[in-house]
């Protein structure tokens, strides 16, 4: 199952009519039909293969299971992020991430509630 949030491309400045000699520039904002929540983050690994619980923020309210991604990212510059990050469990409040062997780094993750 899937859903699409499309966004439209509206110029703010463009709401009422003013006809002046100069015209002043886009100021653009992006609308949507329906809502949708997002978070993104990362978490911290310190030699360790995991798994890192993350709990999402108490304003986040996940009704269904929401679908994420994870990237693992060498923020320490010691060329250990040859490694595959993977969500070992994921829940409305929380979400759990690994990695196949044990390193120092950061994993990058994005959530996005399917709601």
């Amino acid at each position: 199952m899937s859903k699409v949030y499309k966004f439209s491309k509206k110029d703010k400045n463009r709401y009422r009519k003013v006809y002046r000699y100069i015209r002043k520039k886009p100021v653009f904002e992006y609308c949507s039909s329906s809502e949708f929540e997002l978070v993104s983050g990362f978490v911290e690994f310190e030699n360790t293969a995991g798994p890192v619980t993350y709990t999402f923020p108490s304003t986040v309210s996940f009704q269904l299971d929401p679908v994420a991604t994870v990237t693992s990212v060498d923020s320490l510059s010691n060329n250990s992020a040859d490694v595959n990050a993977f969500i070992s469990s994921i829940n409305a409040s929380s979400i759990s991430i690994s990695v196949s062997v044990p390193f120092s780094g950061r994993v990058h993750f994005i959530v996005i509630g399917q709601d």
